[in-house]
């Protein structure tokens, strides 16, 4: 079985089929909130679907919010400041929230 990253390449069009399926609700409310930098940034809003929402369709948001909390943590004093602690922040509760709705 072909595979990309691990994934096999059945469930990488079955993601890519269900996200471009949900790009129109997507704009219609998600992407029409109000943008910031530390919820919604606008450049990540190109193409309809954000980096985040997109990991959660092909089932790795977990590693992916991980992979983020340790970044701008770790950055901070030499980047950002407190906007990157903050982006911790936010990445810490959608890992919390991924976490409780899978318990």
């Amino acid at each position: 079985m072909a595979t990309t990253f691990g994934i096999p390449l059945e469930e990488q069009r079955e993601a890519e089929r269900v996200m471009y399926e949900r790009t129109d609700s997507w704009l219609s409310g998600k992407f029409r909130e109000e943008s910031n930098n530390i919820t919604r940034p606008e450049h990540y809003n190109v193409g309809g679907i954000e980096p985040a929402e997109f990991m959660e369709s092909i089932g790795i948001a977990e590693d992916y919010y991980a992979g983020n909390i340790i970044k701008y943590a770790s950055r901070y004093k030499k980047k950002n400041g407190i906007e990157d602690i903050r982006k911790a922040k936010q990445y810490c509760n959608m890992l919390i929230e991924l976490l409780e709705s899978e318990v």
